[in-house]
């Protein structure tokens, strides 16, 4: 009997009858060739991502030796620069288990840079800054003000030692600041694109100086691929979530993602989802999503009423897990108060499982659509397969949508704007 697949997907009641199932497996297959095409002529970059597990041991050697020197990590980057590896910490990084690992070039927020700094001996700290081509504005204005602070604490002949440089391999500003400096660096693979990257160095580097087994979120990731390219349309959860969020929008009007973890791990993957979607479909006037980032049981209590009576354009996804790490007991405290006895002996394990499926029975009611993904437990494995799983899921849609999903050309407009407003040669207004 076959081993189980890492991730299962339960359509729930999406509001589709079985002839347009049939349907929509036709367009999915087609989708499923066309990027078997592509993937066998290197088209798509991140598709290569599940066979690269023989390529993590010069992350692993220096995040080996970053750990050993240094007590903190101080992550640079924006958007798909530190999000995986944001979701990577959230969900998998224990205390005591590897580095502490920050955050910070989201935002040029001064109060929130000073806050960090107040908190950490940059003496003890290594930064990792992150960027594809260092023109970035957030992530790089950042790590100008902590090398600059860097040099005053340790001298500008030590503070080389304490940076890690995530870049292009050949070319761009970071790189030539990391060869003039002599910074340590990884490379962004060439033909990945951020939003697709959290996969490789990128994301790969914070997580192994935070003592998580990368090369288990690589046999996550391999498990996904190998579910999708083997698996029925039926049982085929990138294709399905993709497709049938595709189908909703075309027949429905409903574009409104919404993917919600019962699970506060996985709060900062829907974050990092909500990007990778978003970025990568939202291409046409006609089409596209705007995804929204919600999390269990909290949501229940603050967008349920939109979700249930307001306009019907939203489809929400749940994401499940079975099996929690611990686990508690209500206590029997008041027997003769019905409003608390009710929940004697009831694990909080229980409590959570009912109140998704509790909120999915109200969306139901309503006719309103939701499915689920559920995997069995919160580990590297299964959030790396969750995440490839994201990725190839925004490889179908793209295709079945006949959209490019790896560029952001209303970005880069945003970026010239940037860059003429500070004074950047080249740019103007």
């Amino acid at each position: 009997m076959p081993t189980p697949h890492l991730i299962s997907y339960h359509a729930g009641d999406m509001r589709c009858d079985a002839q347009e199932l049939a349907a929509l497996s036709v367009e999915l297959e087609a989708a499923r060739q066309t990027l078997k095409k592509k993937k066998a002529a290197g088209e798509i970059g991140f598709l290569s991502i599940p066979g690269s597990a023989g390529d993590l041991k010069p992350v692993t050697a220096l995040a080996a030796k970053t750990t050993k020197n240094f007590r903190h990590l101080i992550v640079v980057g924006i958007g798909g620069s530190d999000l995986g590896a944001r979701a990577f910490i959230k969900a998998l990084a224990r205390p005591g288990k590897g580095m502490e690992v920050h955050f910070i070039g989201a935002s040029t927020d001064p109060d929130e840079i000073a806050a960090l700094l107040d908190r950490i001996d940059l003496a003890k700290a290594a930064i990792n800054v992150i960027s594809k081509s260092g023109d970035t504005i957030e992530p790089m204005s950042t790590f100008l003000l902590l090398r600059k602070m860097l040099v005053a604490k340790v001298g500008a002949k030590k503070h080389a030692r304490h940076i890690i440089a995530t870049t292009d391999e050949k070319s761009g500003t970071l790189r030539t600041i990391a060869d003039r400096e002599g910074y340590a660096t990884l490379p962004v693979p060439p033909a990945i694109g951020g939003r697709f990257s959290a996969l490789t160095p990128v994301g790969f580097f914070p997580a192994a100086c935070a003592g998580i087994k990368i090369v288990d979120l690589i046999a996550g990731a391999a498990d996904a691929d190998d579910q999708f390219w083997s698996a029925s349309m039926a049982e085929n959860p990138a294709a399905l979530f993709a497709g049938l969020h595709r189908h909703l929008a075309r027949r429905d009007g409903r574009r409104v993602t919404v993917l919600m973890p019962y699970a506060e791990a996985l709060r900062e993957v829907s974050n990092w989802f909500r990007q990778l979607w978003a970025e990568s479909l939202g291409k046409r006037s006609d089409s596209g999503f705007t995804p929204v980032a919600a999390i269990g049981a909290a949501d229940q209590h603050s967008q349920l009423q939109l979700w249930t009576e307001g306009p019907a354009d939203a489809v929400i996804t749940f994401l499940e897990v079975e099996k929690f790490k611990k686990n508690f007991a209500v206590p029997n405290a008041y027997p003769d108060i019905e409003g608390v006895a009710y929940m004697d002996g009831h694990t909080f394990e229980e409590i959570i499982h009912a109140e998704r499926k509790a909120t999915a029975m109200a969306l139901t009611k309503a006719g309103r659509p939701n499915g689920t993904l559920t995997i069995g437990s919160v580990s590297a494995k299964s959030v790396g397969a969750v995440m490839y799983m994201c990725m190839l899921a925004t490889a179908v849609a793209g295709e079945i949508m006949e959209v490019n999903a790896y560029d952001q050309p209303g970005v880069e407009s945003m970026k010239r704007a940037m860059y003429a407003l500070l004074g950047r040669k080249g740019y103007e207004l």
